[in-house]
């Protein structure tokens, strides 16, 4: 199937809240054919949500030496309340933009990388080549933390994550720590609070306290420095009303020597047992040393493609890569897409068809060097 239109039926699935499993369906009834072994893996219960589900599609399945992993996630976020000027699920064409929910973000790194695997896959010999697809990344990468045994237990030694970078490789991204903390009270009408218990009073000197603290002192050569917000601030129902609940967020992107369960400390600290406090997203940073024999051959391939100079990039937000590097730490990952990543989530997503066949062209090459085809 063509590239384009791969990414035109992916994108006329909606996988906004639901639906993973019919659209990872559709992918492995292109990948059997093409010799892949596949398999779905839930990561949610059923009675949580049904179809929440990643696919693992294994081309020469017990094959031995070193395989290539693509990865990347089905889902998408939903359609926000701005109107669109083409329909979100119609997968429209307009000169050089495919418009639609998830072109982006990313389904196209998935067509790209799926169809470029089904035609290497017949001169792929006595190796293994690994395909995941997972669901929950943007609910904090749920589908690729369910499948780090997986990943652990294979015979990985590289991977690619497909998620938009405009067709540069990428060699990092910021790791994401986010904490809800709560506060308990007792409702009363707010004509007679002195029958209450004020929960919003209870969080407001935390969330002070919390303006003034600052991740530990580290910066990056290419990451920069971690960030920490307080991020929102949520309590009572109605004004006439002592609120008997109250939930304050916090949002921090680290870099590489921030770590999560040194910062949560120091949270801890800070609110001194005055909120409960929930972790909600725990993701730590990724690096891949640019230097790496593979990583320069990727940056080789890109460059020569796109007839620039690649040179040591990154991103802010956080991928699967994370997860996949937890699973096998000191893996080469490379993160490398179609799509501007500034459109993702944007009302009128769209991404350039030829940047689409480019980096369908990069994959292709990237899977001959690897696999000496």
């Amino acid at each position: 199937m063509d590239t384009v239109e791969l990414l035109q039926y992916l994108v006329r699935m909606d996988t906004c809240a639901a639906g993973e499993k019919p659209a990872l369906r559709f992918l492995a009834d292109l990948l059997e054919p093409a010799g892949f072994s596949c398999r779905f893996e839930d990561y949610l219960p059923e009675d949580q949500r049904p179809d929440a589900c990643n696919l693992y599609a294994v081309l020469n399945e017990g094959a031995t030496g070193p395989a290539l992993l693509f990865g990347g996630h089905i889902d998408t976020v939903p359609i926000a309340a701005a109107p669109w000027s083409v329909p979100p699920f119609a997968a429209e064409i307009r000169g050089d933009r495919l418009f639609g929910r998830g072109s982006v973000d990313m389904k196209s790194g998935l067509a790209a990388f799926v169809s470029a695997s089904i035609e290497a896959a017949p001169r792929i010999k006595d190796r293994e080549l690994i395909l995941h697809i997972y669901g929950g990344e943007e609910h904090g990468c749920l589908g690729s933390k369910k499948a780090k045994k997986t990943i652990a237990a294979s015979s990985v030694g590289a991977a690619i994550i497909a998620e938009p970078t405009n067709a540069r490789p990428l060699v990092g991204h910021r790791g994401a720590l986010w904490l809800n903390l709560r506060t308990r009270g007792v409702a009363a009408h707010a004509s007679m609070p002195e029958k209450g218990e004020n929960a919003l009073a209870k969080i407001l000197p935390v969330a002070n306290r919390l303006l003034d603290y600052r991740l530990p002192d580290v910066s990056h050569p290419h990451l920069g420095t971690g960030t920490f917000v307080v991020s929102t601030l949520h309590a009572g129902l109605n004004s006439n009303s002592v609120p008997d609940s109250a939930l304050l967020t916090l949002d921090m992107r680290t870099v590489p020597g921030q770590k999560s369960a040194e910062i949560l400390k120091d949270i801890e600290k800070i609110v001194n047992g005055e909120a409960a406090i929930e972790t909600t997203v725990d993701l730590e940073s990724v690096w891949t040393d640019p230097d790496l024999p593979w990583v320069k051959r990727v940056r080789e391939i890109c460059g020569g493609l796109l007839g620039d100079t690649v040179g040591i990039e990154t991103v802010a937000f956080f991928t699967d890569a994370a997860p996949v590097r937890d699973a096998i730490p000191g893996l080469p990952v490379v993160i490398l897409g179609p799509g501007d990543p500034t459109l993702a989530h944007k009302t009128d997503e769209s991404c350039s068809v030829a940047q689409l066949r480019t980096v369908r062209t990069m994959y292709a090459e990237i899977l001959r060097d690897w696999y000496g085809l």
